[in-house]
């Protein structure tokens, strides 16, 4: 099988790499991330080859798409996640989520693409929702990433240079090789910290965060991969929503460390609606297994395993 990872040397991308089937001939895209080359002969993933390349320059996604042969299966993993800086400046989430997958459409020619989409694309929505959903997303990086799913089909259907489409709404994961910005990741740091127990959130930490461990999010990315279910839109999520500050709490009592959540500023991103698991299961037979105690633990033990 011939797999394009386009942003290959992410959080997803790394770990999407480390699980494949050595023998799927495997292309990673990656545009300047100076550890990924020895990321890969590290872990001797020799099936992949790494092919470097800007998104937001047409010439070079151009030369570099027309040098593969046709593709099995794409997974499209490139995102602009900092929520705060595109509600700032909107033009940037078009120049970094919007225009990139442009360029990338207007090359791609393979069999099947799945696009990781993200859950913001319901907030302004209450309660649980579903692709069924009404939506109409509130702010940016939501905004661009509905609106990447719609070029997606569009691309899809009028301009028929690929066969089949998976969206992916993905609400999110933690684990290994995951940007130090993020909660998960901090919440460790504090917890192998003795001098320290305030933990800073934005906003009153009422909001929802519904993630999975980084090992049951690949999983459920390879069953779409080997699945011949396509052109659908489904919710990808653990189905255990929690506020942060019951989350703090959690990881506090797993640890045995007494966390003191601070409240500061207002959070750019506030999550008041939740998924179900349920569609996952029904299409492509995946349901996340690692429960949150397992998962902090094991992800504790690596980054203390690469402090070492």
């Amino acid at each position: 099988m011939s797999i394009l990872v386009v942003g290959a040397s992410g959080f997803i991308g790394k770990n999407l790499l480390l699980e494949m089937p050595r023998k799927w001939n495997v292309y990673g895209v990656y545009r300047s991330s100076p550890d990924f080359l020895s990321f890969l002969e590290k872990n001797e993933l020799t099936n992949v080859q790494p092919l470097k390349c800007d998104l937001g320059n047409l010439k070079e996604v151009e030369v570099v798409m027309a040098g593969l042969k046709e593709i099995d299966v794409c997974v499209y993993l490139v995102a602009n996640t900092s929520v705060g800086r595109l509600i700032e400046d909107p033009i940037l989430d078009v120049d970094t989520n919007i225009s990139p997958l442009l360029n990338f459409l207007r090359c791609f020619r393979g069999r099947k693409l799945i696009f990781l989409s993200s859950g913001a694309v319901y907030m302004g929505l209450k309660r649980e929702i579903s692709p069924k959903s009404k939506i109409n997303p509130t702010i940016p990086y939501a905004i661009s990433k509905y609106a990447c799913e719609l070029y997606i089909k569009f691309y899809q259907s009028v301009k028929k240079t690929f066969k089949e489409y998976v969206i992916l709404r993905f609400f999110g994961a933690y684990g290994p090789y995951e940007p130090r910005r993020k909660i998960s990741t901090k919440l460790i740091m504090l917890i192998n910290d003795p001098e320290k127990k305030d933990f800073a959130v934005y906003g009153d930490g009422g909001n929802y965060i519904d993630f999975m461990y980084v090992t049951d999010a690949i999983r459920g990315i390879l069953a779409v991969i080997n699945s011949k279910k396509a052109n659908i839109t489904v919710d990808f999520c653990s189905g255990h929503p929690q506020t942060i500050n019951e989350l703090a709490m959690r990881v506090g009592q797993l640890f045995k460390k007494k966390i003191n959540v601070i409240h500061v500023g207002v959070s750019p991103e506030y999550i008041t609606f939740y998924a179900s698991p349920k569609e996952m299961e029904k299409i492509f037979g995946f349901k996340p297994n690692i429960s949150l105690e397992n998962g902090f633990k094991m992800f504790s033990n690596w980054m203390a395993s690469r402090e070492s």
